[in-house]
């Protein structure tokens, strides 16, 4: 069976286009169309929304458990991440992690959000993870360049992300395809 990848490492690196995200990940079908910016009002909570939006959308290799998030408390809206991953409504259980930035990346986790590292602990703590079912996610597009996952960027307009899907394929772990089907290659969308 053919790779769902490009082969063309440049067009690895995807943008997704402004969307409304709470609908965007939610798995309803049809999805928001592509280019809706979120609203002004709510891209206070976009951040933990959408990483919570793409949490519940990720499958791990193995039987379901409960995930271990480790989020680095530097991060802006960390407190709001750590609420909302762990709501009564969240789509699977997850326990949370407090994690110094720039501290070694602890075995048990399960997905790291990393805020407010040096880009050589960064880089160094992506590089480890390499083969290993954690979903990265961190702040700018530097961050999928390094080989996060996921790349977010809050703006007064909302929240943008960007999909590394090399590091997604190496990880092992499985995003909704209507996730990665929104994508466009190249550059930022806007």
């Amino acid at each position: 069976m053919p790779s769902p990848f490009p082969s063309d490492p440049h067009q690895t690196l995807l943008s997704l286009r402004w969307m409304t995200l709470g609908a965007l990940l939610l798995g309803v079908a049809p999805l928001v169309q592509a280019g809706a910016p979120l609203a002004a009002a709510e891209s206070e909570f976009a951040p933990a929304e959408v990483v919570s939006r793409i949490v519940a959308y990720t499958r791990w290799p193995g039987t379901p458990r409960p995930l271990l998030a480790c989020i680095s408390r530097q991060g802006e809206g960390t407190a709001a991440l750590m609420a909302r991953l762990q709501a009564p409504d969240a789509a699977r259980p997850v326990l949370t992690r407090e994690l110094l930035a720039d501290a070694p990346v602890p075995a048990a986790c399960d997905l790291v959000l990393f805020a407010g590292w040096s880009p050589a602990r960064q880089q160094a703590a992506l590089q480890a993870l390499i083969g290993r079912p954690v979903l990265t996610l961190g702040p700018g597009a530097d961050f999928c360049s390094d080989g996060g996952m996921f790349c977010l960027e809050t703006r007064g307009d909302g929240t943008h992300f960007e999909v590394n899907l090399d590091a997604v394929a190496r990880s092992g772990l499985r995003i909704h395809p209507q996730v990665l089907k929104l994508a466009r290659p190249g550059g930022k969308a806007g």
